[in-house]
């Protein structure tokens, strides 16, 4: 029988290193007699896996009358698709739920269970929620859900079970539910769940308190006096303390974990192929309380991630987005390299549009590899059609542009998405690569639920997504300066973790944990770079006064309120040397203590410090990204690196051009991205080299990203470098892509002559390294060596 496993960055399918190239197929949306045409499409774009969801509502319509064979509806026969497409060379992800999400009704939760026990629904502070919305939140606990859990497991698990891989079917992984997250309401603090499970007198809540922390804590923590936990009601508006509110958003992500660990337990009794799960919480920095309950609890999960951003219009995905995007890879690659499992993204979007332009696809899909996460699936890779009785807020169908279509129909990122699957299994070691970030960002997780929350108690704006996750955020200016950077959870960080990285930057509001500005502190003692804005925190995390980062570095910064009227936003522009004019919106504090390095007028508003061994910037404003002020903020993100002595390891004539270089063993892949979409020509020094040194720049027409090797060797054969992207290398023969030009450079040791097809070499230069410049019709050329 065969064997799933893994290493590094991939999985490993019997002894074979496999990178996952999939796309999400939900067969029960699909007419059965489409299964096949539909798969061998996606085999046409490279894939080599289907991910699917079951419905439970779908095959259990009546409780204890179930379907798996298509007996009452074509659409129903799971095991026929299961066989379908392991006969077609498949590997299959499956999540069986009991939630699926899925855009489905209910979620899958069958009306029938939630008729007969309406006590599973979660609740609002002041009763049920409406019936009507489309996706009624469960009280995941509730011990009646539970063991309609129980026995749907019992009726599905077998039929997954004979299909798993290890028992020669195609099943590779099965997933834990969707999502976990009472569909979004943990975003509200108020919203869920006030079940009276959680409630009541010696309740779940009652528990998570007792188990965290003693009266004498609370006492202190939520300033009022309790005799005893049952005192201790929970929360239901913000006129609680901060503390408590914090510590009612980690009680319920305590829930989620129980339940996870709930599931989890049995399916590790029924199941040797990896267990897995996305996004627990459908957030970010939280993520930290589930890995760390996975080691408390020896749960050996695969957390997978998803990249769900909108192309509604041609606008929507741009440059501007890519910030985010090197923020949640950062904080998925923190986690997921500390466990050990292969990062993939789950749900990367490829519908959910009105149209979608392929290199707007193309700049989501590409920069996912180079920033860690080589295996990707696409959802929703084929358009379907609800069975009626079974939509949700969508409708009948369920084909927003997809690059499988309702119909069978191929749309233009369907080319997109089969050129990237096709280098990234198959280009020689570019899925193993590693990105190797000088910088970090550290985050500090109760910042995040405050941003959810819009919570207005402090001096400083709580707007995160505005002011450094969003589209005009500090992680997308840094992205647009050329700064790869690492995300790190600075209260599960080590020391020497922090220290690893050339420079920490850390956005701070009032509040921080003493044990977090104590680590800090001994960070910058210990010879660390420190960036810290637009504030230090002045308060601990009960809200008590403390400061031992300002009263360390001897900086004060000014006190004054952020501005929170949205149509009524103060736009001031800070000025340092060399730099002119440099917009800031919102509240900008005079900065006291150090050497100024940024003004209003004539007022310090940043400053330079140097304590211990290292040194610490200080802002009293928001850096952040705008389009028609990039130039200036970017330059200042590069003064910034320069006075902490921060240099990449690249260099890049053209800084529109975005790079990340990715290393491996004694070899490299650096990835090119034109972000914006304009014409753009440039030379870039790595590894000692100026590349190209033939043709006049790396020339970049459109939006698009090219993996250029360095250095990757076969034998006595190495590319030492190339401007097009490396697809292939077998036996004598090399596969270049480029999409951007129609001219390429090809550098090689080893050999001195080689033949050409699908281009011509207009260009030549033979010394210890061979080169040839290639003009190419097309997108792809070989190259035989001779």
């Amino acid at each position: 029988m065969g064997k799933v496993e893994f290493s590094g960055k991939r999985y490993v399918i019997d002894g074979e290193p496999v990178t996952i190239a999939g796309g999400t197929l939900q067969f029960f949306r699909v007419p059965a007699d489409s299964w096949k045409d539909r798969l061998l499409k996606m085999r046409e774009a490279g894939l080599n896996t289907v991910d699917t969801y079951v419905a439970w509502n779908w095959h259990e319509p009546e409780r204890g009358s179930f379907d798996f064979r298509g007996e009452t509806h074509p659409q129903r026969d799971l095991v026929g698709f299961l066989e379908l497409a392991q006969e077609l060379g498949f590997y299959v992800i499956i999540r069986p739920g009991p939630y699926i999400c899925g855009e489905w009704r209910n979620g899958g939760i069958p009306d029938w269970l939630i008729d007969e026990h309406p006590e599973i629904l979660a609740k609002g502070p002041n009763g049920p929620l409406p019936r009507d919305i489309y996706y009624p939140p469960i009280t995941y606990l509730h011990p009646t859900y539970l063991e309609a859990v129980e026995e749907w497991y019992k009726a599905v698990f077998p039929v997954i079970r004979k299909y798993l891989y290890t028992n020669g079917g195609p099943i590779i992984s099965v997933s834990i539910d969707d999502e976990p997250s009472y569909w979004e309401t943990i975003f509200q603090p108020f919203l869920t769940d006030y079940n009276e499970i959680i409630t009541k007198p010696g309740g779940l809540w009652e528990r998570w308190l007792e188990e965290n922390y003693t009266i004498e804590d609370l006492r202190r923590r939520y300033k009022a006096d309790f005799r005893n936990y049952s005192e201790i009601k929970v929360p239901t508006s913000f006129s609680e303390p901060l503390p408590k509110l914090i510590d009612w958003h980690h009680f319920k992500l305590w829930m989620i974990n129980e339940y996870v660990r709930w599931i989890y337990e049995r399916m590790k009794r029924e199941f040797d192929v990896p267990i897995s799960i996305l996004d627990p919480y459908l957030l970010q920095v939280a993520w930290r309380h589930f890995f760390n309950y996975m080691r408390e609890h020896n749960m050996k999960i695969h957390v997978w991630t998803e990249f769900w951003y909108s192309f509604y219009r041609s606008s929507d995905f741009k440059e501007d987005k890519l910030g985010h995007i090197y923020y949640k890879t950062g904080i998925y690659r923190y986690h997921v390299r500390k466990v050990g499992t292969p990062p993939l993204s789950i749900e990367t979007q490829s519908s959910l549009a009105h149209t979608i332009d392929p290199t707007e696809a193309e700049l989501l899909y590409s920069i996912l590899p180079p920033l860690g996460i080589p295996n990707i699936n696409y959802y929703l890779f084929v358009g379907g059609e609800n069975p009626k009785g079974y939509e949700s807020h969508n409708g009948v169908t369920w084909d927003v542009y997809s690059p499988v279509g309702l119909d069978g129909s191929k749309r233009p990122h369907f080319r997109v998405i089969k050129a990237l699957s096709e280098t990234m299994t198959s280009a020689e070691g570019l899925a193993d690569a590693e990105l190797k970030p000088k910088v970090a960002v550290g985050l500090y997780e109760p910042y995040e639920a405050l941003s959810l929350w819009g919570y207005e108690g402090l001096e400083e704006s709580t707007d995160l997504n505005e002011y450094v996750l969003g589209e005009r955020g500090l992680f997308t200016l840094l992205a647009m300066s050329n700064t790869p950077f690492d995300a790190v959870d600075i209260e599960d960080a080590t020391l020497d973790e922090l220290l690893s990285y050339e420079q920490l930057w850390v956005y701070s509001l009032d509040f921080m944990s003493r044990e977090v500005q104590d680590k800090l502190v001994e960070f910058v003692a210990r010879g660390g770079n420190l960036v810290i804005l637009p504030m230090l925190p002045r308060y601990d995390e009960n809200m008590e006064p403390y400061s031992s980062l300002a009263d360390f570095l001897g900086v004060e910064v000014e006190r004054a309120n952020a501005r929170r009227n949205p149509r009524l936003i103060q736009y001031l522009s800070v000025s340092a040397e060399g730099i002119d004019r440099m917009l800031v919106r919102n509240t900008v504090r005079g900065v006291k203590g150090g050497e100024p390095i940024a003004f209003l007028g004539e007022k310090p508003v940043g400053v330079l410090v140097k304590k211990g061994r290292g040194s610490a910037v200080v802002l009293g404003f928001r850096l952040q990204y705008y389009t028609s002020h990039h130039d200036l903020h970017r330059k200042f993100v590069w003064k910034l690196k320069e006075l902490q002595g921060v240099r990449e390891d690249f260099e890049v004539k053209n800084p529109d051009m975005i790079v990340l270089p990715m290393e491996g063993n004694g070899y490299a892949y650096l990835a090119v991205t034109n972000p914006r979409g304009h014409p753009l020509i440039g030379r870039i020094t790595y590894r000692g080299l100026k590349i190209p040194t033939l043709l006049e720049g790396i020339e970049m027409k459109k939006r698009g990203t090219l993996y250029l090797p360095f250095g990757v060797r076969k034998g006595d054969v190495e590319i030492v470098y190339s401007t097009a992207t490396l697809v292939k290398w077998e036996g004598e023969v090399l596969t270049f892509r480029n999409h951007l030009s129609s001219v390429s450079e090809v550098a090689i040791r080893g050999r001195s002559g080689v033949k050409v097809q699908g281009g011509r070499i207009i260009d030549e230069e033979n010394g210890e390294i061979f080169r040839i410049a290639v003009e190419h019709p097309g997108e792809y050329f070989e190259v035989e060596l001779l």
